[in-house]
């Protein structure tokens, strides 16, 4: 299989999955849309290589998360709530989750929305980010309690 057949198999299994976390990660479609384009760039650029340490799906994660969190540091921003299209039983409280989602410390929003929505292990999340599992539930902890406290105060 040469490299383009490769890269396009690449992209059509992660491309969802690397969109839904640029989107949780920036709260915005049009950085989501930015970022998942430079991310199969740099996939594509880099895939020959790959050297299998990780997974390549843990790979592609931490492209992923990195290039969310420079464009953050770039912009020093915490990125406002944008509307998701997608039906929702209670549109104000899903609005008020990703509003209290988008406010964590990027690196806290990271971990979870890397455990919580995406569904890594400690282990996973700690090979993406380049940290310790024990600093990966740390910050795990840190960001649930922060949205308690947060959503607290919204929905009393």
């Amino acid at each position: 299989m040469g490299l383009m057949e490769e890269f396009e198999e690449v992209y059509t299994k992660y491309k969802v999955k690397v969109y839904s976390i640029c989107y949780r990660m920036m709260g915005s479609k049009e950085d989501a849309s930015d970022i998942t384009q430079d991310v199969f760039v740099k996939v594509y650029k880099k895939l020959n290589t790959f050297k299998g340490n990780s997974s390549l799906s843990t790979w592609i994660h931490r492209i992923t998360v990195n290039l969310c969190l420079d464009r953050l540091r770039k912009k020093k921003l915490i990125p406002l709530y944008e509307n998701i299209s997608a039906p929702s039983p209670n549109p104000w409280l899903k609005s008020s989750i990703e509003r209290a989602i988008q406010s964590l410390p990027p690196g806290y929003r990271a971990v979870f929305i890397l455990h919580d929505v995406e569904g890594l292990t400690h282990y996973e999340i700690a090979e993406t980010l380049g940290i310790s599992d024990g600093s990966s539930k740390s910050q795990l902890h840190k960001a649930r309690k922060l949205l308690r406290d947060k959503l607290r105060g919204v929905l009393l």
